[in-house]
């Protein structure tokens, strides 16, 4: 019997929901593989007098920021980070880079055991100024060097993060049409 993937993509912004739209549809594809429900950790806000995360459940639509493109019914919009991130064999990251850190100290600890994750974040890792001498931001590796986001939630999570690139635009990616993309692993 195949395991199921339980998959949870931490971000809802526009790029987040343009991938949800197609991890929703690959794992109601794909039911041998993957969990049924996708979880969307949503950082709620309030549009139009309604949660956002309650929009999104009831309407399959971001309207804030992917307006006009439905999601599938299988993502399920958790405004909790920690709730939508529970007992996730996959961790899809698509969160603005200086909100990494931050999102990683909050699940420390509370992840199952085997957990991935991926990195669909552009950007490259930064330090509050503080502890950058006044520098630039940039995390620097000890022995020198730009720190990568993948590396970020490696450190901080304890887990192997894989990372998704390519030359793609969220609205692109949403309209289905088609885009380049490469994924890099360690292993």
């Amino acid at each position: 019997m195949t395991s199921h993937q339980k998959v949870t993509i931490v971000g809802s912004g526009n790029w987040g929901s343009a991938i949800a739209r197609i991890v929703g549809r690959t794992a109601t594809e794909n039911p041998g593989h993957f969990d049924k429900t996708i979880r969307m950790w949503v950082f709620e806000e309030m549009v139009n007098g309604r949660k956002l995360s309650e929009i999104i459940n009831t309407d399959h639509e971001n309207v804030k920021y992917l307006p006009g493109k439905k999601l599938p019914e299988n993502v399920i919009a958790v405004p909790d980070l920690v709730e939508s991130c529970k007992d996730a064999s996959i961790l899809i990251f698509v969160v603005p880079h200086q909100f990494v850190a931050g999102i990683c100290k909050q699940l420390q600890g509370k992840l199952a055991p085997g957990t991935q994750a991926i990195s669909l974040i552009k950007g490259m890792s930064q330090d509050p100024p503080s502890q950058t001498n006044g520098n630039s931001g940039l995390s620097v590796h000890k022995q020198g060097g730009i720190k990568l986001i993948s590396e970020e939630i490696t450190e901080l999570l304890g887990i192997e993060c894989n990372v998704l690139m390519g030359a793609n635009l969220a609205h692109e990616v949403a309209d289905d049409v088609f885009a380049e993309a490469t994924i890099g692993e360690l292993n």
